[in-house]
């Protein structure tokens, strides 16, 4: 199973493929932020330090959402919204 781990701290889960950041990060323990939870406001941005690869492509709405916010899609993304496809994946919370 993809591993996900959330920086500082190290949070470590093991999730199954088609969660979301989201749901991971709460699954490792981690009371992560997010506002809308439908991938508009964009509070819950994270950026991904690595593993991007196995992430869901981005929607054209994370892009927006991305945008307003001044964020690379390369390098951040919403974890309410995008879902770890396969392997491991490691972020950072918070803006």
């Amino acid at each position: 199973m993809p591993k996900v781990t959330i920086l500082p701290g190290n949070h470590v889960a093991e999730v199954e493929p088609g969660t979301t950041l989201l749901d991971a990060g709460e699954h490792a323990g981690v009371d992560m932020e997010a506002g809308c939870f439908n991938c508009s406001c964009g509070t819950c941005v994270a950026e991904v330090v690595s593993g991007m690869e196995n992430l869901e492509e981005p929607t054209p709405e994370e892009l927006d959402v991305l945008d307003q916010w001044n964020k690379d899609p390369e390098k951040y993304r919403l974890t309410c919204c995008v879902k770890v496809v396969k392997g491991d994946v490691t972020i950072t919370q918070g803006h």
